[in-house]
């Protein structure tokens, strides 16, 4: 763990110094302003996914559509920040989340866009539809797509509700309960399913006519449309094209707010610019196929929205258990922090600080190599698939699929949790190895073969061999559990 004794001078160089202190610091901020899915056990040092909160290399990590560890880069990222901030007249809390923003418009934004951090995906869920209250003025039809394929606790908080007992800044809260203030909000849930109830893939076409079909008749009630495009599901499936959402937004303008969930972050970074150049607004996580440390989300604004918030009427106070003012950037606070109670969450900069440092080094690489890399990838996952006849891939067609996230099923009656625990716990080889969660498709659960860019980044320094070797160990204990 090299991070564990770097430390910033004055100066800006390090020194190994081994100050166990600062580790045990950064090891308690960094799972600190987050809910108890973070929170870590007292005994196995690790959060409700298994997942420790300081680098675990000697572990096989194929997780990220859950959550993974934090790789060396991150964690040394991390220590810089907190060092920076405890060092005097280095850097202030306001200057590191400002910084965090401005980063993360420099790899995604366009000009005039802004970016709110958020403690998670489903948080950022809550602050849109904040926003989207803000805007409306009148009822709100909030239409999110295949909510069992994104989050679980999405639905609730699509609905304005606490999706869980405790919220990240605001402790004990009532699951399922709206959020106070929102008591009396007028908000209508409607999903699409991107499958049907056997779990294959619906048509594109029928999905998109699906969605405008549910806008038109929620603006024809009076209803403003809060429309979700999914960039990639749990199994790395879209849902509602990007080009039948822009001409749902033309024909709406003052009565739709298109946001696209890309909190897996597998799509290009040219995606995300083109879709705020489009005035769609974007959900993004450092968390899963970025590897920052689970949770940290963020919401991107284009600039044309970014304007008329600015002079909407204050509307953030519900979200005080969720949200801090130094989340927000300086233009929005007015409206939607300046009845917050907390003014910065210090755990929430620190992840994002880990999880920059390695989406900055997976962008420097040329995007040729990255698309190579991946599709190496899938290209062996698929292999060892098909030379197990206890396995099969859950779509068949690699067709429109995020690259690196590819769902399996047991085709030999094993139980797929069962044999996720134990590839977890190292119980069929040599060490654990972390797959993403089990997740239905139709009436079967599968589990999810992943990469990440911290995998990615490390292959494109030392080769792909490394890679295929760590797949063969995964697939290696995966049949031996089912021996």
């Amino acid at each position: 763990m090299v991070a564990a004794s770097m430390i910033v001078r004055p100066d800006g160089r390090t020194d190994a110094r081994g100050l166990a202190s600062c580790d045990a610091r950064l090891r308690l901020l960094i799972a600190s302003g987050g809910d108890d899915r973070i929170w870590l056990d007292p005994v196995t040092r690790r959060n409700r996914y298994s997942v420790p909160a300081i680098p675990a290399p000697d572990e096989l990590w194929f997780s990220s559509s859950t959550a993974s560890a934090v790789a060396a880069r991150g964690w040394t990222a991390a220590g810089e920040a907190l060092q920076r901030l405890t060092t005097p007249g280095r850097c202030s809390i306001a200057a590191l989340f400002d910084g965090l923003r401005q980063r993360l418009l420099s790899l995604y934004g366009a000009p005039g866009a802004e970016a709110v951090l958020a403690a998670s995906g489903t948080e950022a869920e809550l602050v849109t539809l904040c926003l989207a209250l803000g805007l409306a003025r009148r009822p709100v039809a909030n239409i999110v797509i295949a909510p069992a394929e994104t989050g679980s606790g999405v639905p609730a908080a699509a609905a304005g509700a606490h999706f869980l007992g405790r919220a990240s800044l605001g402790g004990a809260v009532a699951k399922a309960t709206r959020l106070a203030g929102w008591e009396d909000a007028q908000v209508t849930l409607e999903t699409v399913e991107i499958r049907s109830p056997c779990g294959a893939l619906r048509v594109q076409a029928d999905v998109d006519q699906e969605a405008a079909l549910k806008v038109g008749r929620a603006v024809a009630a009076g209803a403003f449309a809060l429309l979700h495009v999914l960039d990639a599901s749990k199994t790395g499936r879209s849902g509602v094209s990007r080009a039948a959402a822009a001409q749902i937004l033309d024909r709406y303008p003052d009565r739709v707010l298109v946001v696209v969930d890309a909190c897996q972050l597998r799509c290009a970074a040219s995606d995300l610019r083109r879709d705020l150049e489009q005035g769609f607004a974007v959900m993004l996580t450092g968390s899963k196929f970025a590897g920052g440390p689970a949770f940290c989300g963020a919401l991107l604004l284009p600039v044309a929205l970014a304007e008329r918030l600015a002079d909407a009427e204050p509307a953030g106070a519900a979200l005080s258990p969720y949200s801090a003012a130094l989340d927000w950037p300086a233009a929005l606070r007015r409206p939607f922090a300046s009845d917050l109670v907390h003014v910065a969450n210090l755990g929430l900069g620190l992840r994002w600080s880990a999880a920059l440092a390695e989406i900055e080094a997976y962008e420097a690489i040329p995007a040729a190599w990255r698309a190579a890399m991946l599709s190496d990838f899938n290209r062996s996952v698929r292999a060892h698939v098909d030379a197990d006849p206890g396995l099969v891939l859950a779509d068949r067609s690699a067709h429109a699929a995020a690259p690196g996230l590819i769902p399996i099923f047991h085709t030999d009656g094993a139980d797929p949790r069962a044999i996720y625990d134990a590839l977890t716990n190292g119980d069929g080889g040599r060490r654990p190895c972390h797959l993403g969660q089990p997740v239905a498709v139709g009436p079967a659960l599968a589990l999810r073969v992943c990469a990440s860019m911290p995998m990615i980044t490390a292959a494109a320094e030392s080769g792909f061999v490394a890679v295929e070797a760590d797949l063969d160990e995964a697939f290696e204990s995966w049949a031996r559990l089912r021996a």
